[in-house]
């Protein structure tokens, strides 16, 4: 079973451990303004009926897979800390919660984006590779390291927080408190922001994308914001490569849906400026749809065995 807690739904479904093949889902509204432990009881709720209709079917759930909102110790299952997207959310205690409530032990909480990593890397764009990057451009910048078929775990409970890579020292605040950071020149907002620099501060109407205006004009204002931010991404993507060494990059979030627009760009500025055995690296997009947050969830809870299957 896999749970996605997020800011706005929780979703949840059974999963095939062999296939990856979500067999049946629900999702219901977070409602984070009632707090922590009322989203809390809303997943466990949501767990509870999940593993009635499996037990309906037939089906064993060998495993529940927790991916959350929030920095996660992937040990104990706490949160250790959270924005105001989930108000009263830090110091949840996930797993008790889940095995408490569900009596099934094998319950395994991580970080959402952390989620989404192994997702694709159990059944999605990087099956097969042991060694990937993986990024979730959205509001914000989310990452994970895969090494060796395994998530990389750091002893205080930070990791793959590479939208908080500083590419100008001094450059724009951002919200960590820092200045200059990946997450102000690539994410969905700083997309935009780059589009209102060269329209005079004029945005886009209601109702209408800027990947649709990049459309309708390769050589306006949209195209050319969606190439700076994938400059900007391709900056940023030549230090972690250089790094980290992956078999390849990974790309999921909702920019993700500009395809090529972006990724050419930041795959020349890799080409270009990456050391020699790094420059080749493939920059794809995240092959997970719509159940990718309970597929990643999912994984979470599958046997490790030190490389990608």
């Amino acid at each position: 079973m896999g749970i996605d807690i997020g800011g706005t739904k929780i979703a949840g479904g059974v999963m095939d451990t062999a296939t990856g093949q979500v067999l049946f889902q629900e999702r219901v509204p977070t409602i984070a303004t009632e707090g922590g432990p009322a989203v809390l009881e809303r997943a466990l709720d949501l767990a509870r009926r999940l593993l009635g209709e499996a037990k309906r079917r037939g089906l064993t759930v060998v495993g529940i897979g927790v991916g959350a909102g929030g920095q996660i110790d992937s040990g104990t299952g706490v949160v250790i800390s959270a924005t105001e997207i989930l108000p009263g959310w830090t110091g949840t205690r996930i797993r008790d919660a889940f095995v408490d409530t569900l009596g099934i032990e094998s319950v395994h909480v991580d970080n959402d984006v952390n989620a989404l990593a192994m997702g694709e890397n159990r059944f999605g764009a990087g099956r097969g590779f042991s060694n990937l990057l993986y990024l979730a451009l959205g509001t914000g910048v989310g990452g994970a390291i895969i090494s060796g078929g395994r998530l990389h775990r750091s002893a205080r409970g930070v990791s793959g927080e590479v939208g908080h890579l500083i590419l100008d020292p001094g450059g724009l605040e951002c919200t960590c408190g820092g200045r200059g950071c990946l997450e102000q020149y690539v994410s969905g907002p700083a997309l935009l922001r780059h589009y209102k620099a060269l329209t005079g501060g004029i945005g886009i109407a209601e109702g209408t994308s800027l990947r649709e205006l990049a459309h309708m004009d390769p050589e306006g204002a949209a195209a050319h914001a969606i190439q700076r931010t994938g400059e900007m991404l391709g900056i940023g993507l030549v230090t972690l490569a250089n790094i980290f060494g992956p078999d390849r990059i990974i790309i999921g979030g909702g920019l993700a849906a500009l395809g090529a627009a972006l990724i050419e760009p930041a795959r020349t500025v890799l080409g270009a400026r990456a050391m020699a055995p790094v420059r080749d690296v493939p920059i794809i997009t995240a092959a997970g749809g719509a159940d990718a947050s309970i597929v990643g969830a999912a994984s979470l809870a599958l046997p490790v065995t030190g490389a990608a299957p």
